[in-house]
């Protein structure tokens, strides 16, 4: 992933972002005035023990400081407590907004949805931003303000004496710098470490289930011989990680009396003739050392944060990519005469060698507005892959979908650019076990919009008047808020199939629940597939006998093929392969 191609200001910099940067900057510029006035009033602390006025008074001004630099830090702190919450609340709902409006396309068995996968996109968004989240809970931030403060102590000390000055600010970068250099090694050795540990987890898990077979098998002592290899590997890379991490914290702790010898050698060259700037030295020494410190203790958090950042860009920038349907959704009249579909190929990239590869091949029908096509076959016909494509979610090799307006417009599926694709799914709707439906009122979840329409209503009571399981039996109404725990796959099914009746989706592909169902609610499950069948086009996967005698037309697969396509009648006397079918329903 190049970096080079992250937009780090949509991560950084959000709504609502530029009056906590503005306060941690104020905070970061007072944390350097606050510095460069200790030096020269330690110096005055120590020049003035023959005045008992000026001494009391510049202990007075160095409590102050001391309290403006406490009060200062504090609220710094509270600025990146709240800084850093509203960052990762952001760039969360950021990318699962995103990732859950995009339009997913697939090509053969490849998709977004494979590479990101619901469960996976959940745990990168809140994994990679735990990272930075933990930079709070850790410190870290708090050595910023610290090498603010420290920096404007050793610039104001320059200006007591150039020659300390200067030798103390070169040594303490170079000392920062090879530390957070020697930690890019560290970080290989620790990576080491936990490659190896996942190897003697995988090797014991391995091993523990064939241990009952050990008695029965001459196995010459396999197991014994290759684990001691892999703990022999593991207890080698712990040993010299923590002779890394041990030697490393210890560079940084000896830093002060190392720095305290560079003093005492530069000692003949600095001119220094008081004892005041002897004390301000090793004032500054001790205050120098811990940012330098910190850094040395905090750099794996960093490390991990930033390994963070790159993840959760490289998923923000892949996400940016994608086109994303529109957050609030504009209903609007479509017009439908005809559909009229012809698949020449379509097959899913070979998994295993010598294994055949699943094909649809030769689908070609059509069907007008009003009408009801049941799908029907044996299991592992193709009934799923056809809906996929008839979705827009999969885009065949040589297929062609033409969807012809009573209007004059021709919608043409895949056609020639991305625009054809998005054009012909806001044609369709899709009602399946699968589709989403949202923790919050019933309203919203037909609506998909934050702002109820009056017109909604008027549509709620013209359906409770032809379905009444939904106020009778159900008993909920539009401001019922949803939990997700209490909801039943057909209730879910039911919802979603208002939803396309109320968004006026012309072509609504419905994937029929198998079993399972009350008889109140499949009744009520029927009449929607009435109601929506009034306005548009309806292709059903039928699981029910009565849905598919209902059916206009049933187009019946077999191995990838339409064999056949007709009535329940027609059908009846003319195809073996339907009465498969039905005797199938019937066990």
């Amino acid at each position: 992933m190049n970096t080079s191609k992250i937009k780090w200001s949509s991560i950084f910099f959000f709504k609502g972002s530029s009056r906590y940067v503005v306060l941690i900057i104020i905070c970061l510029i007072l944390s350097s005035g606050l510095g460069a006035l200790v030096p020269k009033l330690v110096a005055k602390l120590a020049e003035s023990y023959n005045n008992e006025d000026i001494f009391y008074n510049s202990i007075r001004n160095l409590l102050y400081l001391f309290m403006g630099v406490y009060v200062n830090r504090a609220l710094y702190q509270l600025c990146i407590n709240k800084y850093v919450k509203y960052l990762v609340q952001n760039v969360r709902s950021w990318c699962f907004e995103k990732w859950i409006l995009s339009y997913e396309i697939q090509e053969g068995d490849t998709g977004h949805e494979e590479k990101y996968p619901q469960g996976e996109v959940l745990s990168r968004i809140v994994n990679d931003t735990e990272s930075i989240r933990e930079l709070v809970t850790s410190g870290t931030f708090g050595i910023f303000i610290d090498l603010f403060f420290v920096v404007s102590c050793m610039l104001s000390f320059i200006t007591i004496n150039t020659v300390t000055g200067v030798t103390l600010v070169v040594a303490e970068v170079l000392a920062a710098s090879l530390l957070i250099y020697g930690s890019k090694y560290m970080r290989k050795i620790f990576l080491s470490v936990r490659h190896s540990r996942g190897n003697v987890y995988k090797t014991v898990a391995n091993l523990v289930g064939g241990v009952g077979e050990t008695y029965f098998t001459n196995h010459e002592n396999y197991a014994s011989k290759k684990s001691e290899m892999v703990f022999d590997d593991y207890l080698g890379k712990i040993l010299k990680s923590n002779v890394w991490d041990s030697g490393y914290y210890s560079i940084a702790e000896s830093l002060y009396p190392l720095l305290l010898a560079l003093v005492v050698l530069i000692f003949p060259y600095s001119h220094i003739t008081q004892a005041a700037v002897i004390l301000v030295i090793v004032d500054l020494i001790q205050r120098s050392i811990g940012p330098v410190k910190d850094i040395a203790g905090k750099i794996a958090n960093v490390q991990r944060a930033a390994s963070g950042v790159d993840r959760i860009s490289e998923f923000m920038y892949d996400l940016d990519q994608t086109i994303s349907s529109p957050r609030s959704h504009t209903k609007r009249e479509e017009s439908l005469d005809q559909v009229s579909i012809e698949i020449e190929e379509f097959s899913y990239p070979i998994r295993r060698e010598g294994e055949p590869a699943f094909a649809l091949n030769q689908i070609s029908f059509s069907a007008s507005r009003g009408e009801l096509v049941g799908i029907v076959g044996i299991s592992g016909c193709g009934k799923s892959t056809l809906l996929k494509i008839l979705s827009g979610n999969l885009i065949p090799q040589k297929a062609e979908i033409i969807v012809s307006g009573s209007d004059g417009e021709r919608v043409i599926f895949p056609g020639e650019s991305f625009k054809d694709v998005t054009r012909y799914r806001e044609l369709v709707g899709i009602v399946s076990q699968d589709s989403h439906i949202f923790s919050e009122s019933v309203a919203f979840n037909i609506c998909l919009s934050e702002e109820i329409p009056e017109s909604f209503y008027t549509f709620w009571k013209w359906v409770e008047d032809r379905i009444p399981y939904i106020s009778e039996i159900w008993g909920v109404s539009p401001e019922t808020k949803l939990d997700q725990k209490s909801i039943s796959i057909g209730q879910k099914q039911l919802l979603a199939a208002i939803r396309s009746c109320y968004l006026k989706k012309p072509i609504v592909l419905f994937d029929e629940v198998s079993s399972g169902l009350d008889s109140r609610l499949e009744m009520a499950l029927r009449k929607v597939i009435l109601l929506i069948q009034e306005q548009s086009l309806t292709f059903i996967v039928a699981h029910r006998l009565e849905t598919v005698i209902e059916s206009n037309k049933i187009l019946v697969l077999d191995k990838g093929n339409l064999v056949s396509s007709g009535t329940h009648e027609s059908l009846l006397s003319g195809c073996e392969i339907y009465k498969e079918f039905l005797n199938e329903l019937s066990h």
